[in-house]
């Protein structure tokens, strides 16, 4: 069979090992080289790649015991630039460390599995360096996948060292981070050693509770609808010396996977992101060295794999619609209500509500309960319904749930944790007939009914506490079954009932008072859609089908009150949408033909919508919104570390003092030993360092929740910490503080050389390959005068000039695009002649100026550009500044433009820097910074540099400020590399993100304050004789709700989500539009 015969269908690139015990890939075998493995023939003089055994593993501070290591080769690199490197990839996710290689211009890049080479070289694209990989250690054979846990058993974070002690040493498994608030433990591990389901059953064998929320596995499985294999023909023979170059010429597209060259076929085959790059960009960039032609595109790879779903099991349920005109939220409890009356869930196992369509989406069985009885149903409770679509007639069948069971969030809180167990209920009426012996007289014997109160309801706690206590570790359940024990000891059984049943049901209590915060959490997380109509790209039949399973390029009919399932563009219809749930803003968008629109959103007009989709479902932008938040609240914060190292010195203190005084006063008297006993076990009680360990991350939770449901996403509590102590913001100005929507205003050839048409078709050749916003502009205003990609022109060395522009081989001539510094340069300003004035007239009016030169020719042309400053600027700008914020502008445009748009948005000149290049822009921010002994960790004074900003040229500049902020529509590396992104790209929300980081640090300075007076308080009472073990359990109890409370004050009193939970008959999902509580908020 030869390489064009290669069978593609098979989605999965398993790794094997030859005989000489190296890495390679069964779809490459029939190429001489593979990117990632690169093993080649020894014969043909091309060298092997690492063998497995060379995979390098190394330790760190971290919760990571092992890393991969990737190599890559930096053809203008500097070693004095290791630096800034290390400072723009250490935020990338999964980043560990960065140092030079062994080997002139190679740089060695420590990471975990959650890293991707692709992105390591945009960023170093980003920076200014020619980059490709050299060689990767990642391997197949050892993939390491991320899962996720629901752990019940976590009550604080006392757990959380019993969990990671169960969890670390188990096989296989590299990094544990456990989210207090929501229970979730995140684990990467590799599954081949041991699967989610094996850790589950670790963690239920050591009594905590825990099911597999999300199988790294599977959605490993699952992101191949995103991964397509492109095949290219080349025209002219190869020879073994083209397949460096080749690999060099694609390897370092972002979204390349691996690439594979046979020499003998002259084939090309590509392993990429259709999403990130197209098969039409390869053929360019490769098209430049080497006439090539697309055989196989691998968006078309990827459909002929997604036949298989058209043919997946179905299951008995359909999917109706019903309309109802009247729906609001208050009434959809009462919906809920009247159908788990009349229906089981065999009949009815799911609904969503969505009050803005004015919609219910059903899932039942039409053999059973048809959609007509449904609706008179809703009709009994003065509902106006009508059947909007029924879908037995339409044959829209659902998937099995055996293949298409989405885990549900809302089970962090079901309706068996937030119920109280019987266990507990009795121990609670035994313990209020033992406290009724205080009446005195006949009364005292009711004492004796405490016994049964600790029978009732210390067990499951014993049990816990032995289980602590074999794993070498002391918690809270060990200090209460002490106190208990030691109470029945000294034969005050009301004491130790009070001690049982209070501590019993502190659990409920604590999850009560904290639902709302996970409820937010919960509702975030649940915007991922269930399922999309799949529309059969040859019979046209709308199939429904699993969200994650939707291939990207497909083709997906959303209908009123669906969910959109991935990002994607409009290809039929008009209708509006609701993106609340990715920006926080209510107001409905429309949408029609050819517009951009985002997975998570929903359409809430009358019109159905056709969209193809542009990236799969894990790579949407509700799933990077949902990724952000679950990353943000398992990043714990300086704060939280600093409690639990506090409870984890506290609590043994206390405890030693408690056995003295429980000891040593036998000594002296049996009546003094008695007394010292109680008072010590009133100690051991009071040492409980719950309150402050529970209500530190409810705190952030609550935070991070209302935040989100805004369209912030901050990364984590530091950077809440970070925020109420900001004292100077720095903008960038394109993209930021403008629109970033430039239009070509001005374009004029300099004498007479060229026309108006070659400076199109210069700007478009040279602009294309580039992601600033400013090259898209240019090769739009191209393609709107009828101007393509020149075919008659040849383009070698394409090369940018940070901070400049770009330079590259045209027929033969360096051709240079850039902005008056590059020409400065080169020397070529001068001639410029007349338009000189010209230009600078454009630059102080506001405008963007750029020229075209041409090696031995000069300048050739001039153009200017304009961009539009936000609508909500100046406000911001003015509400910061009146808080006593301090305001800068960075930009690389000309002093004119700068100054310009600085007097729109009020920032005085003085606090205009311009012309600088990106490692201007990260010197200046850097020596803003001060130094770590002179800042505190959790303090309102202000000291911190925030820089906000949307290109990749801010990235370096985003990563090195106290506070980085990112715009969501600006470059996905400039997010990456920030600490908070404006989903809506809001300035206005910048003022409510940094009054919420302030109130957060007063919370929980609150909260520590309250709960340490509340301590000292009892102990001071207990010295003094006025405390009792039944005070003291109910005092620590009450401070734990108290300071919970106190945290979730920080959520809006409506929510923008509604709750989401998993109901026995099935789901009930609601969604609501955007509240609008603190709509304008300020910063006094």
């Amino acid at each position: 069979m030869t390489s064009a015969e290669v069978d593609v269908s098979n989605p999965t690139f398993l790794a094997t090992l030859n005989k000489e015990g190296t890495a390679s890939h069964p779809f490459f075998v029939n190429f001489e080289s593979c990117l990632e493995c690169n093993v080649i023939d020894e014969e043909k003089g091309t060298e092997k790649g690492p063998s497995i055994s060379d995979i390098e593993l190394t330790e760190s501070n971290s919760d990571v015991e092992g890393s991969l290591t990737t190599r890559i080769f930096i053809e203008n690199f500097d070693p004095g630039k290791l630096e800034v490197i290390h400072s723009v990839f250490v935020p990338l996710a999964g980043i560990k460390r960065v140092s030079l290689g062994t080997e002139e211009n190679l740089i060695n890049v420590e990471h975990d599995a959650s890293a991707e080479s692709s992105q390591m070289l945009e960023t170093l694209k980003a920076l200014g360096f020619r980059s490709f990989l050299n060689e990767s250690f990642e391997n197949e054979s050892s993939q390491v996948v991320r899962s996720q846990l629901y752990v019940q058993g976590i009550c604080c974070a006392s757990e959380c060292p019993s969990i990671k002690k169960i969890v670390k040493p188990l096989p296989g498994v590299t990094k544990i981070q456990i989210n207090v608030t929501t229970k979730m433990v995140y684990v990467q591990h590799d599954p081949q050693a041991i699967t989610a389901d094996e850790i589950a059953t670790a963690l239920h064998g050591q009594g905590f509770e825990s099911r597999v929320y999300k199988d790294g596995l599977n959605q490993q499985t699952v992101q191949s609808v995103s991964v397509g294999r492109t095949t290219l023909h080349i025209d002219k023979g190869l020879n073994k010396n083209d397949v460096p170059n080749i690999q060099k010429a694609l390897g370092g597209l972002q979204g390349v996977k691996r690439v594979g060259v046979n020499v003998t076929e002259g084939v090309v085959c590509i392993e990429h992101k259709v999403a990130q790059v197209t098969a039409l960009k390869l053929q360019n960039c490769l098209r430049v060295d080497y006439a090539c032609s697309i055989a196989l595109d691998g968006e078309e790879e990827i459909n002929q794999r997604a036949i298989s779903d058209f043919t997946m099991a179905r299951s008995k349920f359909v999917e109706s619609t019903l309309s109802l005109s009247n729906l609001t939220n208050d009434n959809i409890g009462m919906i809920e209500e009247a159908f788990r009356q009349n229906y089981v869930a065999a009949q009815l196992r799911a609904f969503y509500p969505h009050v803005p369509s004015k919609t219910i989406k059903l899932e039942h069985n039409p053999s059973l309960l048809d959609v007509e009885r449904i609706a008179n149903l809703l009709k009994t409770i003065e509902l106006d319904v009508s059947i909007a679509i029924n879908g037995a007639e339409e044959n829209l069948a659902l998937p099995l749930l055996e293949d298409y069971d989405t885990p549900i969030y809302g089970g962090m809180e079901g309706d068996a944790e937030l119920r109280l167990h019987l266990n507990v209920i009795l121990s609670g009426v035994f313990w209020f007939i033992s406290i009724l012996s205080f009446v005195g007289g006949a009364w005292e014997y009711l004492e004796y009914v405490g016994l049964l109160s600790v029978l009732c309801g210390l067990p499951p706690i014993t049990i816990k506490a032995y289980r602590t206590i074999r794993r070498c570790q002391f918690d809270a359940n060990c200090m209460m079954v002490t106190a208990a024990f030691g109470a029945i000891a000294l034969q005050e059984y009301d004491e130790a009932a009070s001690v049982a049943f209070l501590f019993a049901v502190s659990e409920y209590l604590e999850s009560k008072a904290s639902a709302r915060a996970r409820k937010a959490l919960g509702s975030i997380v649940n915007l991922r859609p269930d399922h999309a109509n799949l529309v059969h790209p040859v019979t046209g039949e709308v199939i429904i089908t699993p969200a994650e399973r939707v291939p990207v390029g497909s083709l997906i009919r959303v209908r009123t009150g669906d969910k959109i399932a991935a990002d994607g563009v409009v290809v039929e219809g008009a209708s509006a949408i609701d993106e609340s749930s990715l920006t926080g803003e209510a107001l409905p968008i429309v949408k029609k033909r050819n517009d951009e629109v985002s997975g998570g959103s929903i359409n809430v007009g009358e019109s159905p919508l056709d969209i193809k989709t542009t990236c799969s479902v894990e790579d949407s932008a509700v799933s990077r919104l949902i990724r952000l938040v679950e990353d943000a609240q398992a990043n714990r914060s300086p704060t939280e570390k600093l409690v639990d190292r506090f409870a984890k010195a506290y609590t043994p203190l206390v405890v030693l003092m408690a056995f003295l005084m429980c000891t040593i006063p036998w000594l002296i008297s049996p009546e003094i030993g008695h007394q010292w006993t109680l008072n010590g076990l009133i100690i051991i009680v009071i040492a409980c360092p719950c309150a402050l360990t529970i209500s530190t991350p409810v705190t952030y939770a609550a935070a991070l929740a209302a935040t989100a449901q805004r369209g912030i996403i901050v990364k984590g509590g530091s950077s809440l910490e970070a925020l109420g102590s900001v004292e100077k913001i720095i903008f960038d100005k394109t993209g930021t503080l403008t629109t970033g929507e430039f239009v070509l205003s001005e374009l004029h050839s300099v004498g007479d050389h060229f026309s108006r048409r070659d400076m199109l078709e210069y700007l478009h050749l040279l602009e294309s390959p580039s992601s600033h916003p400013l090259s898209s502009t240019l090769v739009r205003a191209a393609r709107e005068e009828g101007v393509g990609l020149p075919q008659h022109r040849k383009m070698t060395n394409h090369t940018i000039l940070k901070g400049e522009g770009i330079v590259a081989d045209v027929d033969g001539k360096k051709v240079y695009i850039g902005n008056k510094r590059l020409f400065m340069r080169l020397g070529m300003y001068e001639t410029l002649g007349s338009f000189k004035d010209k230009a600078e007239s454009w630059s102080n009016g506001g405008c963007t100026v750029g020229f075209i030169g041409i090696d031995g020719k000069g300048i050739v042309g001039v153009f200017s550009v304009t961009d539009a400053v936000r609508t909500e600027a100046k406000d911001s700008i003015n509400s910061l500044r009146e808080g006593g914020i301090d305001v800068l502008m960075l930009t690389g445009d000309s002093e004119g433009a700068a100054n310009s748009v600085a007097k729109q948005v009020g920032i005085p000149t003085d606090s205009v820097h311009c012309q600088l290049l990106p490692e201007d822009k990260l010197h200046f921010v850097g020596s803003l910074i001060q130094p770590p002994s002179r800042r505190c960790t959790n303090c309102t004074s202000r000291c911190g540099v925030m820089m906000v900003g949307d290109g990749i040229n801010d990235a370096p500049a985003l990563a090195v400020a106290d506070i980085g902020v990112a715009m969501g529509e600006g470059a996905a590396l400039a997010m990456e590399m920030s600490d908070i992104t404006l989903m809506d790209c809001n300035l206005s929300k910048l003022v409510y993100v940094i009054q919420m980081g302030t109130r957060t640090v007063i919370t929980i300075q609150e909260n520590i304050c309250l709960s340490l007076f509340a301590k000292l308080l009892v102990v001071v009472l207990t010295f003094f004789g006025k405390m009792t073990l039944l005070f003291a359990i109910a005092a620590d109890v009450g401070i734990m709700l108290l300071v919970t409370l106190n945290g979730m004050k920080l959520l809006p009193k409506r929510h923008i989500y509604e709750e989401v939970t998993r109901k026995r008959i099935g789901r009930h999902k609601t969604y609501s539009p955007v509240s609008k509580d603190e709509e304008n908020p300020s910063l006094s």
